[in-house]
Order: structure tokens, then sequence, then C-alpha cells
């Protein structure tokens, strides 16, 4: 089945009320009159703005907030990427997990301010210094079509990008995209740029306007040439939009982007880049010289002058009665003013047919046309009061099996829908059940037996046996370079449509309207309370290793390692099989299988010793987890991404763990860990077999420090433990004792609390991870005790060599390193030695948070080095 970008702006003849399934965030701004009114306040208007940037958080939160709730604008932010390339101050993931995390919270915003979102292809590889490494690692010709693709189906009057395409947007990614949307702006428009878009039914759209934003403030020479007022308090949301706006952003949680939520006049200022119509001297509004009433859309869409005049009119004028009436709080007598500007609507749709012009003019109209029988649709039933709330009898489902829907329609109660059809549409084809009423109630649940809904019906649907586990689009494919496979039907989307939704066509106001919901599984959380999860399909049986990685040094005699392994079970079913390890070559386990027996959301473990042959080489060595059930095998993993402020995920990959063989040495250490965020480093120790404690709040402010012969500090530690900074004088004290003290890479904050030992800048960066690397103190200990480190040591590393390095630094620290981007001077502030009276201090801003989960041999044996210094010879 071919589909298009943005189902609910394909005109399919239903609208959803709710916005995205299940999302986390509560839409507060939408709901109730303030919902209404914004709703009553849009069918005024076809005003629409795309805006344009980087990652999640690079968007003009305050821009779209006004404009999409102030202005009643349809609104999109389009980000090149996922943001998978930064850091998470919440947990451990990183790279595509962290990329939908952040998805999701580019979601949670938007459904505070209002607006949609898309996004292109590429994968955020991590921090880029300038325009020309983005065009290189991106394909720009893909990445272009792709903006182009968002344009032709969103079709905005008004495109705004966040960045002009220089060097003063500093991070490359910025660069990029300020440099592409003016590009994206033009090839939209030219019917010969990327002719399959138009084979497949799109059109080409030439957007009116083109601004950029001026996000470090204008210069002298180059002022705003409108300026936003994004301040204004809106009495109806009882809010101001960048109050609003602030909220938005909070929601960027695994970037530490929490903040106050302002009050009072701000003003944000946008330059025009390009115009295809007239402008008055002064501009008030993005909007200003384009007629975006309800009137005009004859015209905005190149229709003959007069052209469906008595319809439109009509329309207009019904929606200003509906205003009018609601604003002087008459609720219920707007409906039939709403059903009077629908029909007038859907009477332009049909004279529309038989207007003499261009096709592309008749195709514009009839798309905005569309949009407003949506939004009157919208009206009707939220005047109505009428809520579809179709509900699934689980939320997980497996290949073969049914699930059971209701569908229910709630009504206020002195008022009966007119319910003319119900029926559950399966995204994928699959085949579902007619209608069953009446629902039978579900005794066992109290919550259930107190609602009554005015109508309900129930479905079923059986998964195909072939069916793959529900998992993010963009992930089922591997990638291609740092570009996602893209020719899923749901490119552009944040994800893929749900799995089910039900239709319900109702009668109001003597029109037929049809309402469609994506359908949710409703479950109830001791502490938070009635949670919504989309229906997921899962294999009924995933398999997990409790390491990804092993490390396994060079010798001569066998060696052992332990890896458990765990069966997990989605199935509604018991399910008896055995767990057993896939090995390489002359690799063995004991014991080679182990049997278990799990019932329904059981798990069940097994402890295997791997035993590594003698005279083994160095390398990579695969080992597979299995479960064998039924004469089916299962070898995937799940990976749950779940967090409060997001919707759940589960991401799928093979059960396995690497057993890396490489020549490694470790002195026997008791280190402390100091855990920071995103941090896997203790699990990478103890890989190594070193002795690893957590340093709680409770140690570090009154435990006996003396008693480790390293402590590390994680990354970001400084913002993530305020109890590490209170402990400060704790820690120089037991340096100053003889202690060895290794802070990993912290941010500004480090620097400005005065917790190095000796004055220091920070900022300094290299993004290249194949950056060549000079050591200049071949002889310290870091590189010789208990390995003896090489150039070579520097090789297959993973997104970044170092990130907030120091840029100058006191004269008693030594650097250790030089490294440098091309083209840029070396810097030497990315490892550093000093020592404070008896002990040893090491600032090490080299990325070993990405290395060592990623299994990279010389990082290991560095890090090995680092946490051996204690034992060191002076």
């Amino acid at each position: 089945m071919r589909r298009l970008v943005h189902c609910a702006l394909l005109l399919a003849g239903a609208f959803a009320l709710h916005g995205s399934p299940a999302a986390q965030v509560r839409p507060v701004y939408s709901l109730g009159a303030a919902g209404l009114t914004q709703v009553l306040e849009r069918l005024q208007t076809t005003a629409s703005v795309l805006h344009t940037a980087a990652h999640p958080d690079d968007e003009d939160t305050f821009f779209i907030a006004r404009t999409a709730r102030g202005d009643h604008a349809r609104v999109a932010y389009l980000a090149l990427n996922r943001g998978e390339g930064g850091q998470n101050i919440i947990g451990t993931e990183l790279f595509e997990a962290l990329g939908v995390i952040r998805t999701e919270e580019l979601l949670q915003a938007r459904r505070l301010d209002g607006g949609q979102q898309f996004f292109t292809r590429t994968y955020d590889y991590g921090f880029s210094k300038s325009l020309e490494e983005a065009s290189a690692k991106w394909d720009e010709q893909a990445v272009l079509g792709d903006m182009v693709r968002v344009i032709r189906t969103f079709r905005p009057l008004v495109i705004y990008s966040r960045f002009g395409g220089t060097s003063a947007d500093g991070h490359g990614h910025h660069q990029f995209a300020g440099y592409i949307t003016p590009k994206a702006f033009r090839a939209a428009a030219d019917p010969a740029a990327f002719p399959e878009q138009i084979a497949e039914g799109l059109r080409p759209w030439q957007a009116r306007k083109l601004y950029r934003g001026q996000r470090f403030g204008a210069a002298a020479d180059d002022p705003p040439s409108v300026t936003i007022q994004v301040g204004a308090f809106d009495p109806v949301i009882g809010r101001s939009y960048a109050e609003i706006a602030a909220e938005g952003r909070s929601q960027h949680k695994s970037q530490s982007m929490g903040s106050i939520e302002v009050r009072g006049p701000i003003e944000t200022g946008l330059r025009l880049v390009e115009s295809t119509m007239p402008l008055p001297d002064r501009e008030l509004s993005v909007f200003d010289g384009i007629d975006t009433s309800i009137t005009g859309i004859a015209g905005l869409s190149g229709l003959p002058p007069g052209t469906l005049q008595a319809e439109l009119q009509q329309a207009a004028a019904a929606a200003t009665r509906a205003l009018d009436g609601y604003n002087a709080l008459r609720p219920a007598g707007i409906i039939p003013d709403l059903a009077a500007g629908l029909r007038a609507v859907r009477a332009a749709r049909v004279a529309l047919a038989g207007v003499r012009a261009d096709d592309g003019a008749r195709a514009e109209a009839g798309f905005l046309l569309g949009l407003k029988e949506e939004e009157f649709s919208e009206a009707l039933v939220r005047a109505a009061g009428i809520v579809i709330d179709p509900l699934a009898d689980r939320e997980t489902v497996l290949p073969g099996r049914t699930v059971g829907i209701d569908v229910r329609v709630f009504a206020p109660i002195d008022r009966e829908p007119v319910v003319a059809a119900v029926t559950v549409r399966a995204r994928d084809g699959w085949p579902v059940s007619d209608a069953q009423t009446p629902v039978q109630e579900d005794a066992t649940n109290p919550f259930l037996r107190r609602e009554r809904p005015a109508f309900a019906a129930r479905f079923t649907s059986t998964v195909p046996a072939d069916a793959p586990p529900t998992a993010p689009y963009f992930l089922e494919r591997p990638r291609d370079g740092e570009s996602y496979a893209w020719d899923h039907p749901a490119r552009g989307l944040p994800f893929a449509p749900p799995l089910f939704d039900a239709q319900v066509t109702l009668v109001i106001g003597g029109e037929r309207v049809t309402v469609s919901e994506a359908v949710e599984y409703r479950t109830a959380d001791p502490v938070r309370g009635e949670l919504r999860r989309p229906v997921a399909v899962t294999p009924a049986v995933t398999v997990s290793v409790d390491s990804k990685l092993l490390i396994v040094p060079l010798g001569t005699t066998p060696a052992d390692q332990a890896l458990v392994v765990q069966a997990s079970s989605f199935s509604p079913d018991p399910v008896t099989g055995t767990m057993r390890l896939r090995l390489p070559s002359g690799w063995t386990s004991s014991p080679a299988e182990v049997p278990f027996t799990l019932g329904s959301g059981e798990q069940s473990s097994a402890a295997f010793t791997v035993r590594a042959p003698a005279g083994r080489r160095a390398g990579r060595n695969p080992i597979v987890a299995e479960a064998v059930v039924a004469g089916d095998t299962y070898s995937e993993d799940v990976q749950v991404v779940a967090y409060p402020h997001i919707q759940t995920h589960r991401l799928y990959s093979r059960a396995e763990a690497t057993a890396q063989v490489l020549d490694l040495q470790v002195s026997q250490v008791r280190v402390g860990y100091i855990m920071g965020t995103g941090d896997e480093i203790p699990e990478a120790l103890r890989r190594m077999g070193v002795h690893v404690t957590l340093l709680d709040a409770g140690t570090l402010a009154t435990g006996d420090l003396s008693t480790f012969d390293t402590i590390v500090v994680g990354i970001r530690a400084s913002q993530a433990r305020p109890d590490f900074v209170a402990n400060h004088g704790r820690l120089m004290q037991y340096l100053e004792r003889g202690g060895t003290l290794i802070v990993q890479y912290q941010q500004q904050d480090y620097v400005s609390r005065k917790l190095t030992p000796f004055p220091a800048e920070m900022q300094s960066r290299v993004t290249d991870e194949q950056a060549p690397v000079e050591i200049l103190e071949p002889s310290h200990p870091l590189f010789t005790f208990p390995n003896r480190i090489t150039a070579a040591d520097f090789d297959g590393w993973v997104q970044d060599r170092n990130l907030y390095a120091f840029r100058t630094f006191d004269g008693r620290y030594t650097p250790l390193l030089a490294s440098a981007d091309r083209g840029e001077a070396p810097q030497l502030g990315g490892q550093v030695y000093t020592e404070i009276g008896k002990g040893r201090y090491v600032y090490t801003a080299y990325a070993w948070f990405r290395q060592l989960p990623a299994g990279v041999p010389g990082a290991y044996r560095l890090f090995a080095n680092l946490v051996s210094l204690s034992k060191a010879p002076r």
C-alpha cells in the first residue's frame, strides 16, 4: 500500500481529535473550552508555517507556540535528525535509543506548543565543526529530497529556517540546515525536481516567503524584517505563549533543558530571505501580504477571481457566527452554525469540480478546502461534547494471535449521539471482524463497570503469523552510513501510524462527520494513575545477555568468562524450552543448555561459563544467545525505552555478546566510582576484572575514601551529582593524602565552580574520531604501566576523540596527549596530569563513555592504565 508523508494531511475523510496516540504529556492547551476556542479561531485562517533546523531543541519554541496557539496557523517543525549523537542526562541510552527518546521529547513539546513534527533521514553522528564535514557525511541530494517531500505535503505559505547557513550558526549540522533550507524552498516549486515524488501524486509547491532566524541577535547592519511578540498573554489559555514554549522546551529532559517559564514581553526577530510576492514597507507578521482568510482560498490557489465566492462567504460567515456565539457563552447554540459552515465547505468542494482552471489550481483549492472540512468537523464534534475512545484488551499481541478492540462513544448525559457507522482499520491490512454489539462488561474490573458509554462495539483482529515485531520504523533496517534507510511508507514522520485505528461516523447538526482515533491499551499504575500505550506486536520469547561485551586477555591457556542469559515471555500461555549459546569455533560453554518454563510476563535466567580456547587470537568473537521453544528458535533481544515523560518503545536486536580478545593487563586496584550520566564505565571496569564500588552521597560525605586506590568521576557528574560538588573538599583531601583521582569530561560548571585543582578554561573539542593523537610524554606511567601504549591504541574509535577539554590551563598541569581536527592547532588539554600533595590527578576529556561500551581495544588498554595509575611507580 502506497502512503505519503503525514497521513493526517492526506484528507482521508477522517480526523483525529487527540493527536499522537498515548503520549505521556496531556495536550492541556488543546482540551476543553480553550481547545474548542482555538479550533474556532483556526476556522478563520489558512495560515501555515514550516520551521526547519537540525536537532531536537534547536527549534524556536517561542515562535511555534505564538504562531500555532496565537495566530492559529498550521505549524510544523522539520528536524534534520533525532539527536542520536548527543549525551543522555537521564539514563544510559545512547545512539539510536537516544534518538527514540528525543523523538518522543519533540512530540511532547509539540503537544504543548501546538505544532506538528517531521524529520529527514539523517543520523546525528555527533558534534561537527563545519558545513563541509556535514556535507561529506550526509547525502545532500537525498536530504534535499526529504525536505522537498515534506514541503510538498505540508504545503506551507511560509518557511522559517532557524539558521542562516554560515559559520555564525556554530555546529556544522546547524550550518547544513541553514544552507539546505533555501535550496528546498526553491526545489519544492520545481516540477522537474524529484520527479519520483510527482509520480507518487505529490505536487510542486511554492511557499510565498522564506525567513531565517537571528538566533544570536540582530547585527546593526542586519536588522530583523519582522519582530514577533511571543510573550503575549492568551486569556483563553491563561498563559503567555512564552510560558507555553518554555514548558515545551522543558520536555527535552534527556538534554537537561528544563527552564524557567518566563513572563512578560519577549520578542523574536526574523529576517526575510526570499519572497515570491510584493510586500508592505514594514511587516508586522510573517503572513503580511498573504490573504489567509477563508474567502481568500480561491485567490491563494490561483483560481479565477470570484470562483466559489458564494460558498466561501457562507463558510466564513458561519465560522464567525460560531466564534461569536461561543464567546457569548452559547456553546450549544453554535452547532447549527458549524454545520452550516461544513455544508458550505462541502458545497465548495463539489462546485470546484466544475470550475474551469488548471489542474494545479483546482488541486490546491481542494487541499485547502479539505483542511477546512476537517476543521469544521472537529469543531462540531468538540462542540457536541463527544469523545471517541477505542481500547484494546492487551498491550502486546503475538503473531498468529487475536486482539480484541472495544470502540466506545461518550456524550453528555443529556444528549444521545447519532452513530451512523463504526469500523476498525488495521494499518497493514490485517483482517478485522465485523462489529459486535452490545459489548459485554468486564465484571472483574470495577473501573470499567463505572463507565457507561452511549455506544460501544467490539471488533477482533488476528495478527498474521509472519508479522514482525513493532519497532520504530527507521530502525527496521540497518543504516546506510550516517543516514537511515528511507523507503518506509512512514518516512518523514516521527513514528509509523498505530497498528489499529477506529473510525466512527456521527451525525451532528444534520451533517455526517467521521472521527478517527488510534486504538490504545489502557492500564492503571498505582502511583502515576492511568497510562495508555499503543498496541504492539512482540515475539513470544525474547532473549538477552547480561553483558554485550566480554573482555578476554590474550593467553596460552584457556580463559573463562561468566555470561548470564535471560529468557522473557510475552506469551499469554506458559512456554517451555531451553536456553543455549551459539559459540565461535573452538569455544565452549558449561552447561551446554538450560531448560526453562515461563508463565505470562515471567523471566528466567541461566548462568553459563564461556571458555575461550588456548592460543586465541586478538579480535572480535560473536556469541549469540538462543531460546528454543517448540521447535522455534528465538534470538532477538528487546530494549524497552520507557520514561514517565514519554511513550514506551521497544527496540529489537540480535541477542549477542561480543568477546573481544586483546592484549590487556590491569593492576589489582580498588576503584571507587562517582556515577555521572549516560555512564556504563563501571561495567567496563568489571569486565577487566577491576573491583568497583559505586560511591553514594553518604560515602562521599562520611566514608573512608582512603580504602580506594583510585576514584573515577563519571561524565557530567558536576551537573548530575550535587553531592560530588558538595564534597569537593574531601576529594581534594583524598588527593593530598595519596589518592588518585581520574575525572572524565565535565561541562563548563566544573571550571566555573572552581572544582579543578588549578585554574583552567574549557570548551575545546576534537570531533573527528580518526584524528591523529600524539603521545607527548611517552615515558609517563599512563603510557607504560601496565600496558605499553602506542598510536595503534587510538585506532578504531567511534564518534569523537574528546569533548570539553581544557582550552587553556595552569602551568602546573602536564599535557599528555595532543590531537586536533583537520586545519586546527593541536589541542593539548584533552588529558592533563598533576600531583596534589602525595596524590595524582588526571582530567581526561577523551570519549571513554563511547569507546568502552563499543569494545574499542585500545580504549580498554588506555583506561586500564588510568585506573592502575595508583600502583604505577613514580
